[in-house]
């Protein structure tokens, strides 16, 4: 559906673009868990479930990783578009670009499963996070300058910083990873999981899941 108001550019409905949004996402973070795979050769009868899940573990925690790093740019999306009431085609493709680079951590992933101890294969894992940040900063960016597009006349200033350091969270943890890589392989694929515990500090932006029309008597 779309708006055209006098004398302004037409405005796109959400519902659309949402739906798009979630069911890209969906369909990435479903298929990390394809990268793991089952030891060739393994017994069970032999060996034991004990056994075949330590010979996993790489694998198993960088599923984790990818899981938790997709789940926490799916939960600042949803946040971010609560603000919103519309769109127009510059955001579509602002978020285009950001489901473009999220849909890269699967491959992303993969290539970590198959190369355990690679350091480069970690620094491009980073890179592909640091790009999903930066695209999602973008978007964020764009909405703040276009309040055309806001369900609400204004955002309060301490929400936008707190949205603010939220989405630069990943992309900051993603250059420290990046650091750690070269002193050890595995501190850079374990920093990622502070993304989560920072992202729980900024619940501020959280308050615009409830929408000024709906806290109304």
């Amino acid at each position: 559906m779309v708006e055209k108001p006098s004398g302004a550019v037409a405005r796109l409905t959400l519902d659309r673009l949402m739906a798009f949004s979630d069911g890209v996402i969906a369909i990435a973070i479903t298929i990390l868990v394809l990268g793991i795979d089952i030891p060739e050769g393994h017994s069970f009868s032999e060996k034991g479930l004990l056994r075949f899940l330590l010979e996993i573990k790489h694998d198993v925690l960088m599923y984790a990783v990818s899981f938790v790093a997709v789940a926490t740019f799916w939960l600042q999306h949803h946040a971010m578009f609560q603000y919103l009431r519309y769109c127009n085609r510059a955001l579509i493709w602002l978020n285009t670009l950001f489901l473009f680079s999220l849909t890269l951590i699967p491959f992303l992933s993969k290539l970590k499963f198959m190369y355990e101890q690679e350091p480069s294969i970690v620094r491009f894992f980073c890179a592909g996070i640091f790009f999903c940040g930066l695209t999602l900063l973008a978007m964020w960016r764009y909405v703040l300058s276009h309040s055309e597009l806001l369900g609400r006349p204004m955002i309060d200033q301490a929400v936008i910083r707190s949205m603010t350091r939220r989405i630069l969270l990943s992309p900051g943890v993603a250059v420290l990873a990046f650091c750690l890589s070269f002193v050890d392989v595995r501190l850079g694929t374990h920093a990622f999981f502070l993304i989560p515990l920072g992202a729980l500090r900024h619940r501020l932006v959280d308050s615009g899941w409830e929408r000024p029309e709906e806290s109304s008597p």
